[in-house]
């Protein structure tokens, strides 16, 4: 088989068409392989931590955690206000740069602690308090409640909507805090947080995030100077540098839906976050920890706060405080370790190119090389994904790609598989010309009869010919010739299959055909001289049929040679040519030229076998062009059981 028979132009359009199919169902209904994609990023960050290439915590981060042993060590279940503020008061004197308290102190639960919240905050200034929007259409409460009007403005469209203002701390709280930031969450299908919004949009005006607000707040940073180019992008103009070198902007990029895709450094570990304290010790301590120059997130971490759902599933943990969620994104400004996802675009790019290697080692590769090439290439890519997320943050999309080159492969493969099916049958109705049925059933079980190079056999070679059948095509009209030509060689194949003989070739008007022994039984001398006889007497009939219709008298001469020769697929293993090659295929030549019309003549070897099956007559030694010694040679003259001397 030519691979070259395979159409380059068929598979690339037909691959095209496959992979544009693939990509636009995903386009249009993406929860299809969403599951899996997220679960493939899950993977990303678990072989990131394995290989310890997980993005550092920043040191100027720190956590204040409310958490088990803090409530019982307080012998208070539920903190009361007052607690909280004398909380905040002590982290207060260890001269933070902010204090991002995720705790909601809302205006309809006991008031008393209240006068006191509102005096540490105060006293602190740079308290950063929660709230939540409504993203829910119908959202009643204006966004004035939080005195938002003076926030930067933003179109329609440009960042994620919100209705309105769902829960606010109360009232003192508000005025009294430095910044205020939303804490909504959108878990991914899955129901993992994944990706948080940075800002979203009320009523025209930029809402800034809880983390946003808490590192705005310890930079002295300026949300005038976020700009938001669409929901891919938002530019934090003239950001502060942690170095000496002033400010500059800093590009963050987003999920297309303007949402920040977290980069977790790890799970909840002391070694990941070594500046988590507990609640209870900073209490307790007659001194201040040293604060300065961090933001601290302060958050009650209890079961208590878990079990109402102040935690969630990530792909670090599958608890995992909503605080850390926040400081995670903050540590990703201050540290510029983000989480860059490719564009949908980059996808098809890289399922164009892909799909065309795909396509070129269809047709130029074996099936096996096609399918280890395939399977190589989506191995290659898949480390390469997730290679790029551990080393850069970058992350490339796997299943949209691998998908539309799984469905490339198996187009290909029926292609392959429909054109290999044609090409065979093409190539079995040739070899029928040639072979017996016997023959190509045992071929179809066993391919390795056409092997190439052929194996060494005793076989016997026929050689047949037309008497004076150059004159007669000299002197005959072309379609007369050629009359005589298909049904003399239907007649001779009819026979020759009939005795499990193979044609080797057809040559003007003579046949070279052989016969194989079957396994150990010494047979092909006898069907040979079998088929010959069978010729001869085909050839008489037809002589009788074309005298009666005043046509030239047809006879034919045959030669018969049994001896050793090469047998197989002999040639370029681009061209299946099972034939015979050896001293014995020149001497059934010669044979077949010395005898009369009507002869079968046969060397030695073949008398040997068919002695005591045929009439056969000794014609004694002939000297044979291309033979140094004479050859015995006889004659096989009729189909009866006698002997001959």
């Amino acid at each position: 088989m030519k691979h070259h028979t395979f159409s380059i132009k068929t598979l690339l359009i037909g691959n095209a068409v496959a992979g544009a199919a693939v990509l636009a169902l995903q386009f249009l209904f993406p929860s299809l392989m969403e599951d899996f994609e997220l679960q493939l990023i899950d993977s990303r960050f678990e072989t990131r931590q394995v290989l310890g290439l997980a993005p550092t915590f920043s040191d100027r981060i720190a956590h204040v955690n409310i958490d088990n042993y803090s409530k019982t060590e307080s012998g208070q279940p539920i903190w009361a206000k007052k607690t909280y503020a004398d909380l905040i008061g002590k982290i207060a004197l260890a001269q933070p740069e902010a204090i991002a308290c995720d705790i909601m102190f809302v205006d309809w639960a006991e008031q008393s602690g209240n006068e006191e919240l509102v005096q540490e905050t105060v006293n602190a200034g740079n308290l950063v308090s929660p709230f939540l929007l409504d993203t829910k259409p119908g959202g009643t409460r204006a966004p004035e409640a939080l005195g938002l009007d003076a926030n930067p403005r933003l179109n329609a469209g440009m960042a994620p909507a919100a209705s309105g203002i769902l829960v606010t701390p109360f009232d003192g709280l508000i005025e009294q805090s430095a910044g205020l930031g939303f804490v909504n969450m959108r878990p991914d299908a899955d129901g993992i947080i994944r990706r948080v919004p940075v800002v979203m949009e009320l009523d025209g005006a930029l809402v800034p995030s809880f983390f946003l607000q808490a590192v705005a707040t310890q930079l002295d940073y300026d949300l005038e100077e976020v700009e938001v180019i669409d929901q891919s992008r938002i530019v934090l103009r003239n950001f502060p540098a942690l170095n000496e070198r002033g400010t500059g902007d800093l590009l963050i990029p987003l999920d297309g839906r303007g949402n920040l895709l977290v980069n977790y450094a790890g799970p909840l570990e002391l070694a990941v976050y070594p500046q988590s304290y507990s609640a209870w010790n900073l209490l307790a301590a007659d001194t201040a920890t040293d604060f300065a120059g961090k933001l601290v997130f302060l958050a009650d971490i209890s079961s208590q706060a878990t079990e109402y759902g102040d935690a969630s599933p990530t792909p670090v943990a599958s608890i995992f405080p909503r605080v850390y969620i926040w400081s995670n994104a903050a540590n990703m400004l201050l540290t510029r370790k983000f989480i860059t996802p490719a564009p949908f675009g980059l996808a098809l790019v890289i399922v164009v190119v892909l799909g065309a290697l795909l396509a070129l080692s269809a047709w130029r590769l074996t099936m096996v090389w096609f399918s280890m090439t395939t399977l190589g290439m989506l191995v290659l890519y898949t480390s390469l994904a997730f290679g790029a997320f551990a080393v850069g943050g970058y992350l490339l999309p796997v299943l949209p790609v691998l998908m539309p080159l799984v469905v490339l492969y198996l187009f290909s493969s029926v292609y392959r598989y429909v054109q290999l099916e044609h090409h065979e049958g093409v190539l079995e109705g040739s070899l029928r010309s040639y072979l017996s049925p016997r023959l190509m059933d045992q071929i179809r079980t066993n391919p390795d009869i056409l092997k190439l190079g052929g194996a060494r056999k005793r076989i016997t070679v026929m050689f047949s010919d037309i008497v004076e059948f150059t004159a007669f095509s000299d002197r005959a009209d072309p379609e007369e010739v050629q009359d005589v030509l298909e049904t003399y060689f239907a007649g001779a194949a009819k026979a020759i299959f009939s005795h499990d003989g193979i044609i080797d070739k057809y040559m003007g008007d003579g046949i070279l055909a052989f016969f194989e022994n079957d396994g150990d039984s010494i047979t092909s001398a006898t069907r040979a001289a079998d088929c010959a006889l069978a010729m001869q007497a085909q050839a008489r009939k037809l002589n009788e049929l074309y005298r009666s219709q005043n046509r030239s008298p047809f006879a034919m001469r045959v030669g018969l040679a049994t001896g050793y020769a090469k047998v197989g697929n002999i040639g370029p293993a681009e061209k299946i040519d099972y034939t015979v090659i050896g001293s014995v295929v020149n001497l059934a030549s010669r044979l077949q030229g010395i005898g009369e019309p009507g002869d079968v003549i046969i060397d030695e070897d073949t008398y040997f076998f068919v002695k005591d099956h045929y009439l056969v007559t000794d014609l004694g030694p002939k000297d044979l062009k291309g033979f140094s010694k004479s050859i015995e040679v006889f004659s096989v003259t009729a189909h009866e059981q006698t002997t001959a001397g």
